[in-house]
């Protein structure tokens, strides 16, 4: 918001506050007993009984207050009533209460409350509090000796600057950083490799993906194998650039048990796969509830590959405590089997899965821990010496989630 709007909107909440505080405008009165809300007349200047002189009296108040009272010929009732009402609904400082207000009645009126700072986005507050942290850091210095000035650290940056006098001011002031988090959208990233060689990578939006091998055919595609039900990642043939040899070999004789493939399922419980193919499926992941080898059996039920409500407890710890985040994929091993301590690069076929909403979750947390320890960093600068942090995760309608801190 600019400056000189802010100046203007306060300029009307402070004379609003005082003329119904005043009493001498009939109609304009607290509508609560904690003077957060008032009333205000909103007679038609139609009707056969309105009364120029006392139904639009606090609109031609704020017209000659702002000096607009006989602007282009505007001196009438309805032009001032406009004016009052396009400030009120355009300034972040009120806020229509629609069901409090009484336009039925002999007498109507509508409501507005008096937004607190808090609820204003803290523009205002945060630019009184960095003026008035200003003044109290020119009067500190002046009052310092020179001993004591050797002993404060400078500040060169602007940034750090204005951190440092938000840290030393802000009891007045109230700083919030929020990251919103995007919801849930469901997405792949897949990496296929061939004997430690990626030879593949997609990304797929949406809840389904099949992953399968289609032998080429001179045969074009008939209209009912066209109309898929899922997106297809198809296992491609291998590249010249392999290694010739007997893996070679042994990964072109298990490329076509590898057809009708696999199919990945996200829903609300996690990831799922499914094996369709004749080719053994192995996989790991960080969401495993047995040792030893993990394996797809074929046309069973789905197997649970990543459990969406242990990944949230996970991030809720890693943002908590930090340390390591917790990791957001699964490896499969098409053909051969695949432990959780062997090397992936050594055999024919893996395909590697994450999830980049998994992933956006992690580095928005990890952007928090970033921002904490700068603010920390830049506090034992000051001199004060002091800073408190209180982190509140807050969901919000859309069902992302605001972190908020308040210093």
């Amino acid at each position: 918001m600019a400056a000189g709007r802010m100046r203007s909107t306060r300029r009307l909440r402070s004379w609003i506050v005082e003329q119904v505080s005043s009493g001498k405008y009939p109609g304009l009165v607290w509508d609560d007993e904690a003077k957060t809300m008032f009333r205000i007349p909103w007679k038609h200047a139609g009707k056969q009984d309105f009364r120029k002189d006392e139904d639009a009296a606090i609109f031609k108040a704020w017209a000659e207050f702002k000096g607009k009272l006989t602007e282009g010929g505007q001196d009438n009732p309805a032009s001032w009533k406009t004016r009052l009402r396009c400030a009120l609904n355009k300034s972040p400082e009120f806020k229509e209460v629609m069901e409090r207000a009484q336009l039925d009645i002999s007498e109507p009126y509508k409501v507005y409350r008096l937004v607190p700072f808090s609820e204003q986005g803290l523009i205002a507050p945060e630019k009184k509090c960095r003026e008035k942290s200003t003044r109290r850091s020119k009067r500190r210095s002046s009052e310092l000796d020179s001993d004591d000035a050797s002993n404060v650290k400078q500040i060169k940056t602007e940034e750090e600057l204005a951190v440092s006098q938000l840290v030393s001011c802000i009891v007045s002031c109230f700083l919030c950083v929020c990251v919103f988090l995007s919801p849930d959208q469901d997405s792949f990233n897949v990496e296929i490799h061939y004997l430690g060689q990626e030879v593949l990578r997609r990304q797929i939006q949406g809840t389904d993906v099949r992953i399968t091998y289609l032998p080429s055919s001179p045969v074009p595609p008939t209209p009912a194998a066209l109309k898929v039900r899922f997106p297809r990642i198809p296992l491609p043939e291998p590249p010249s650039t392999l290694p010739a040899g007997q893996e070679l070999q042994a990964l072109f004789t298990l490329l076509p048990f590898m057809e009708k493939g696999v199919l990945l399922t996200s829903g609300r419980q996690g990831v799922y796969g499914k094996r369709f193919c004749q080719g053994r499926v192995f996989w790991t992941g960080p969401h495993t509830t047995t040792p030893g080898l993990h394996k797809m059996e074929r046309n069973n039920e789905p197997v649970l590959l990543f459990s969406k409500d242990v990944f949230k407890q996970q991030l809720d710890q890693f943002r908590s405590n930090g340390g390591e985040p917790p990791q957001c994929g699964v490896t499969l091993c098409f053909g051969e089997e695949l432990n959780n301590t062997e090397d992936p690069s050594r055999k024919l076929i893996i395909v590697k899965i994450t999830f980049p909403w998994a992933e956006q979750q992690i580095q928005n947390a990890q952007s928090i821990f970033e921002s904490i320890t700068i603010l920390q960093s830049l506090a034992s600068q000051s001199p004060l010496g002091e800073i408190t942090l209180n982190l509140v995760t807050v969901p919000s309608p859309t069902s992302d989630t605001i972190t908020c801190g308040t210093f």
